[in-house]
């Protein structure tokens, strides 16, 4: 888990899992990865009106392996890298659970705050998370992998 790795590595590990998060500020997630928020009632935790967002691109529980359906993690700034993440959080408007759940986490609430108020100080930790994670005993070779799909190991 992303959390024990940061612990193993800094002594105040939830600000830096805060910032490590606000990766997913741009891009998007594909239906496949959300439609159990949504389906077959709506995740109380999210937004109402952006639940309707989220239904209109992902209409159906029963997704089509050959469509592509997806929603933007951030619908004001979609392809910027920036504090809006976390402004989402604090506003129930995240696709993925993990994400919602850094922002209701008492550990890692007060970051999450701190960034959504200042992209200053959320671009300052992300840099020096990445940089912690990518300096400090990374995988190489045969002992990790770049996943094709995120939420599976790749085929052997």
């Amino acid at each position: 888990m992303l959390a024990n790795k940061v612990a193993s590595q800094d002594p105040d590990p939830f600000e830096k899992q805060a910032a490590n998060g606000g990766a997913h500020s741009g891009g998007r997630v594909h239906c496949v990865n959300l439609v159990h928020r949504l389906y077959p009632t709506i995740d109380p935790i999210l937004d109402r009106d952006h639940a309707k967002y989220l239904t209109g691109r992902c209409p159906s529980p029963t997704l089509d392996p050959k469509e592509v359906l997806y929603a933007r993690n951030d619908r004001e700034t979609p392809m910027l890298l920036n504090n809006y993440y976390y402004k989402n959080q604090l506003s129930h408007k995240c696709l993925l659970t993990v994400d919602q759940e850094l922002g209701s986490d008492p550990s890692t609430m007060p970051f999450v705050e701190n960034m959504a108020a200042d992209n200053g100080y959320f671009r300052e930790q992300l840099s020096r998370a990445a940089l912690l994670l990518s300096e400090n005993n990374p995988l190489t070779g045969d002992q990790g992998e770049v996943r094709k799909a995120c939420q599976s190991v790749n085929a052997s």
